[in-house]
């Protein structure tokens, strides 16, 4: 059986396009502007809400402890509250981006449970509103070590206020975590100041009872007192002798030169016994005096020294300091971020268009088998 004029005057390989489209121009034109309109239909609001995108960038700071940065002597130990942070911060916000507090306030502002359309008795409802909060708020370091804010939403002042609030509660929820541990470290500090306060108290009540006593400097006193006490004695030895030379002279009681010499070596005695006692009482609490004023001197220093901790202490509970550079606050969007209609109904058509050649072709390679065979 011979095959028919048109089977073997036809072959698909050798069709040229543009007779193959020309042939099919109706049903592809009526395909491809069926799946435009289809597509412009079901990319509008009524099946898919439009959402806006609204975002807040900020760098990192590297201080952690305003004392360190602002109170610290030592220039080598002390940070830069103006500097930016570096990968290490960054990566350390987000991770407080992501904690309870902040998506839990979040979530009871705006309501998000009803915001979301998630039913109040639905299954696992909690579960539905993170999915719905991943997806809608996200946060991510960006090439250059800053933090990217980024929240979509079907309303754009709501967008923007929630990556407005984020970035904001960020301050509020590390300044918390850093405040409760610099409220430990002040208890301890302020522990440990006050029982160094209370010891050093109880030196000075020491050395008051050695001052009661004529103690005030043991050094300056003892060399003060051997001094004189030595001039005394020796000018208590002069008198003598003089007195001796005079009496052996037989000179008479009354002459002035015995009269002189006996009152000038009463003086000296009892100076030399007034100053024995003091050189006894200084002898006798020298030693304790010398060991209380030492430590009083140590333990002092060591006053100072947690004073200043306890200041610096004070401080890190009291002030705060930003932990983040903003460099774009989020503004409401004016213009809508998904669906691209456009974009959509192009992919769609060209989709439909490409499918309509494929399934052209093919049934123009069936007919072509069929005519083959006949």
């Amino acid at each position: 059986m011979s095959e028919p004029t048109s089977a073997k005057n036809y072959s698909f390989d050798s069709l040229s396009v543009v007779e193959f489209l020309y042939k099919w121009r109706k049903p592809l034109l009526l395909i491809t502007s069926l799946a435009a309109v289809v597509s412009m239909i079901f990319t509008g609001p009524t099946f898919i809400k439009p959402r806006f995108k609204s975002t807040v960038v900020f760098y990192p700071a590297t201080t952690n402890s305003i004392s360190k940065a602002l109170l610290n002597e030592n220039a080598y130990d002390r940070s830069d509250p103006l500097a930016f942070g570096e990968e290490a911060e960054a990566e350390q916000l987000i991770q407080i981006l992501y904690s309870d507090d902040i998506q839990s306030y979040i979530i009871e502002k705006y309501d998000l449970m009803n915001h979301y359309d998630i039913k109040p008795n639905a299954r696992f409802r909690n579960t539905q509103l993170s999915k719905k909060f991943s997806d809608n708020i996200r946060f991510r370091r960006t090439e250059y070590s800053s933090v990217e804010i980024e929240v979509l939403d079907t309303d754009p002042v709501v967008a923007a206020g929630i990556a407005n609030d984020i970035a904001a509660l960020l301050d509020e929820t590390k300044n918390k975590i850093q405040r409760e541990q610099a409220n430990k470290a002040l208890k301890i500090v302020e522990t440990q100041y006050q029982s160094k306060r209370e010891f050093v108290n109880k030196l000075n009540d020491s050395l008051n009872f050695f001052r009661a006593l004529g103690i005030f400097d043991y050094e300056v006193q003892i060399d003060h007192i051997t001094d004189v006490y030595v001039k005394a004695t020796s000018g208590a030895a002069e008198s003598r002798a003089k007195l001796k030379v005079l009496r052996d002279k037989k000179v008479a009681e009354t002459d002035t030169g015995i009269v002189n010499n006996e009152a000038r070596l009463a003086g000296y005695e009892a100076s030399s016994a007034r100053l024995q006692q003091q050189l006894d009482l200084l002898g006798k609490y020298g030693g304790a005096y010398t060991s209380v004023k030492e430590q009083l001197e140590k333990e002092n220093e060591e006053l100072v020294k947690l004073r200043q901790r306890f200041d610096r202490a004070k401080v890190d509970v009291d002030e705060v300091l930003p932990v983040k550079f903003v460099v774009n606050s989020a503004k409401v969007a004016e213009k809508k971020t998904y669906p691209l209609r456009s974009i959509i109904v192009l992919l769609s058509t060209f989709g439909a268009l490409l499918m309509s050649l494929l399934v052209l072709i093919a049934v123009e390679n069936y007919k072509f088998l069929l005519a083959r065979q006949q």
